[in-house]
C-alpha cells in the first residue's frame, strides 16, 4: 500500500498535477493536439507548491493517459513587489526586513511569483511525426 499523504504536501501538489493534467486535456481537444512531449509550468515562490513533489508525483499521475509520455518542466518564479509609495518593483529580501530598497516603505504589491501557471505545451511537429 502506497501512502499518498504526508503532512498536506502531496495532497496539495497532488491537487495541481491533477488540474495541469485536465487544463492540458482541455487544450488538446480544442486545438486537435496530436502528441504532447512537454508541458512547461511556472511555479510562484511563493505558492506553497514544491516542485520537488509536482515532479515526483506527476509520473504516477500520467500513468495511462495521453500524457503517459510527456516531460514536466518546472521553472520557479521569483517574487517581485510593487511598492506602493514610490512604484519601484523590488525582489523582497530578509536582510533588508521585506522594505523597498529604494524608500524603505513595507507597503507594496504583489504582482509576480504567487501562482502556478502553465506556460508552454510542447507538442510533436507534422515533420518528426513521419520520421
Amino acid at each position: 500500500m502506497q501512502i499518498l499523504y504526508k503532512r498536506g504536501l502531496v495532497m496539495h501538489e497532488l491537487s495541481y498535477i491533477l488540474d495541469i493534467i485536465n487544463s492540458v486535456q482541455e487544450v488538446k481537444e480544442k486545438e486537435n493536439l496530436l502528441e504532447i512531449k512537454k508541458i512547461i509550468v511556472d511555479v510562484g515562490q511563493m505558492s506553497g507548491v514544491v516542485p520537488f513533489y509536482l515532479h515526483k508525483y506527476y509520473d504516477e499521475a500520467i500513468k495511462g493517459t495521453f500524457l503517459e509520455h510527456t516531460e514536466l518542466i518546472t521553472n520557479e518564479v521569483e517574487v517581485k513587489i510593487l511598492c506602493e509609495s514610490c512604484g519601484k518593483e523590488y525582489t523582497p529580501d530578509k536582510e533588508n526586513r521585506y522594505r523597498c530598497p529604494a524608500c524603505g516603505e513595507r507597503k507594496g504589491k504583489l504582482i509576480q511569483g504567487k501562482g502556478i501557471i502553465i506556460k508552454e505545451i510542447v507538442v510533436e511537429d507534422d515533420d518528426n511525426m513521419h520520421e
